[in-house]
């Protein structure tokens, strides 16, 4: 019996392993549906948002002024601010800058 508890465990092991990220949403969700228990569903839902909130605060590098971290969320921000100043006009061209460094 105990063969038959060992073979199952490493069957689920290994079969886990092989699941690709679509897979491995797919049978959560399947799982989640089954469950009634709402405590039980809160408790998930906890675990995952800390999890996602985790991610977005992700440190990506340091302010080379402040030596600050950079956080992942904010530099996407920040770039999405920068594209849309480059798609307003909000700009100097090359030419420019370089006739601004002359003046020094």
């Amino acid at each position: 019996m105990n063969y038959l508890n060992h073979k199952t465990v490493i069957f689920m092991i290994v079969k886990q392993m092989l699941m690709s990220a679509v897979e491995i949403r797919a049978e959560i969700n399947s799982y989640l549906e089954k469950v009634q228990d709402e405590s039980f569903l809160k408790v998930v839902h906890s675990m995952l948002d800390t999890y996602v909130r985790e991610q977005e605060k992700e440190i990506i590098g340091y302010r080379t002024d402040t030596h600050e971290p950079v956080y992942k969320n904010e530099l996407a921000a920040e770039l999405d601010a920068a594209v849309a100043e480059v798609d307003a006009g909000d700009f100097i061209t090359l030419e420019e800058l370089q006739e601004e460094v002359d003046k020094w």
